[in-house]
């Protein structure tokens, strides 16, 4: 089987972000996304705006690519944060400008030259093999929040997959309770958890122990 291509997914995803950005500067209020990704995207910055006040705070959105924050600037005030994306598939480490000041950082070994406040994994967590390879190349000791949504997740015992809608890509399936157990260990507890429609689970066979899931967690 092929590797899937990411970078061919980011760039559709660099289209429609700018589709976003134009229509934002234009309108009082944020454009609306397809789906399930305008509750997600609020998920995200209600989570940002509980955030401790004071001071910027940092916010790495681990493994995305900039569609994931475009669409925020007319939701909440964003001079409030630092926006951190790690993105592998990007050719190198840069300063994004749209839709605002963001950092991109490509390299693992250089997402510890930052102390972040919010992690937000997205829906990323089903395209790592083992949770324990987040040890290698993140510090969890400064992060307060971590933000999960849109990802598959199983009551039964753990598995791989290939995504329905995406040649290629190889979903991993965690189980629940060893995910939760992994960031309890962390000190992190569940505050939010929310079920979504068994639609975008992404499975092409029916599995009634797995459900898409939001959760949110802090220390």
């Amino acid at each position: 089987m092929r590797k899937y291509n990411w970078q061919s997914y980011n760039l559709k995803s660099n289209k429609l972000s700018k589709k976003i950005i134009n229509f934002n500067k234009e309108h009082k209020f944020n454009f609306i996304e397809k789906d399930i990704y305008n509750h997600i995207r609020d998920i995200f910055c209600l989570v940002l705006t509980l955030s401790k006040k004071g001071k910027k705070t940092n916010v790495l959105d681990y493994g995305s690519n900039i569609l994931s924050l475009s669409n925020i600037k007319n939701k909440i005030i964003i001079q409030n944060f630092n926006f951190f994306i790690f993105n592998p598939y990007k050719s190198k480490n840069a300063k994004e400008i749209k839709p605002f000041k963001i950092t991109t950082i490509k390299n693992k070994k250089n997402l510890n030259k930052y102390k972040y406040d919010i992690l937000n994994f997205g829906s990323c967590l089903q395209y790592i093999e083992s949770l324990k390879d987040l040890d290698n190349h993140l510090n969890f000791s400064s992060i307060s929040k971590i933000i999960i949504t849109h990802t598959p997740l199983t009551l039964g015992k753990s598995f791989s997959a290939i995504q329905s809608n995406h040649l290629n890509l190889v979903q991993n399936i965690h189980n629940y309770n060893s995910l939760i157990n992994f960031f309890k260990r962390k000190k992190f507890k569940v505050i939010f958890k929310s079920r979504n429609d068994d639609k975008f689970i992404g499975l092409k066979k029916t599995n009634r122990k797995v459900f898409s899931l939001n959760i949110v967690l802090t220390k």
